[in-house]
């Protein structure tokens, strides 16, 4: 068989993260040197210094200074849950049932601060965006208005006990909802209440939620806002709200991947459950 054409960092990056995950090499435990990992699996300084650089990217490792590089302590992995259909701004909501720090016997799991942060504004939509909302279905916007060439953007900030759980950011065409008592998300009779209760108010139903979850680095600032060191990984989840053939809503929602895993439930037709 002919050789592989792969980047010879690739050997050494599975091997440690394979050593990493399985706990050969321990919590806290030093990570093999650049001259190490040199001699070890017989590559250059570019491909070990490399492999060093991703396994500190993926959160597997923390460099410190003048010691080396040293294996991180797992964060803790908790669900959220995504059967919230009402949850302001994401379907995802922190699970009820999650781990929790015992002082004494009989303790019970202390309920967690959750709260929202959010700021909304009418904007003129990347070109991302408005492939997605499909500006210029006529259901898109009011007639004789010029808010199709807007839309309702809605950015929330979600944290439990002060640690950021994750970001969504929403968007609507705004001549959608205009002049209606749903016009502004968090605001209204149903402030909070979530896309699809909204839209049914003005006689709009939803009948299709389609969601695309990838893997991917944060950017500088999702970094900065889920405290996350710059490019690591998270879970990035496009979502798209449809009532018959026409887009209604879209959001980017974004978690870190090292914090949580997330949990779908699904209704089975004719359960009465």
């Amino acid at each position: 068989m002919g050789r592989s054409s792969s980047p010879v960092y690739l050997r050494v990056l599975e091997d440690l993260r394979m050593r990493i995950r399985e706990g050969i090499l321990a919590p806290g435990s030093r990570v093999p040197s650049r001259n190490a990992i040199i001699a070890r699996y017989g590559v250059g300084e570019t491909a070990a210094k490399h492999a060093l650089q991703v396994l500190t990217t993926e959160g597997l490792i923390e460099a410190r200074a003048g010691s080396g590089s040293y294996v991180r302590q797992p964060p803790l992995s908790r669900h959220l849950d995504h059967d919230r259909l009402y949850f302001p701004g994401s379907p995802f909501g922190l699970g009820e049932s999650e781990p929790f720090e015992q002082s004494g016997p009989g303790d019970h799991p202390a309920a967690r601060r959750v709260t929202w942060e959010h700021q909304t504004e009418h904007v003129v939509p990347p070109p991302s965006i408005s492939r997605r909302l499909g500006s210029g279905s006529p259901r898109t916007a009011a007639p004789g208005t010029d808010a199709a060439a807007l839309v309702t953007v809605t950015r929330y900030l979600l944290t439990a006990d002060g640690e950021p759980v994750q970001l969504a950011t929403s968007y609507e065409p705004a001549g959608l909802t205009e002049g209606t008592a749903v016009a502004l998300p968090e605001q209204g009779p149903l402030a909070g209440r979530g896309v699809i209760e909204r839209m049914a108010y003005i006689g709009i139903q939803v009948d299709q939620v389609l969601e695309e979850v990838t893997v991917r680095q944060s950017l500088l600032a999702e970094a900065d806002a889920l405290a996350l060191p710059p490019g690591s990984p998270v879970l990035h989840i496009e979502r798209l709200h449809l009532s018959g053939a026409d887009p209604v809503e879209t959001a980017d929602i974004v978690i870190p991947a090292d914090r949580f895993r997330l949990r779908y439930r699904f209704a089975i037709p004719g359960s009465t459950r």
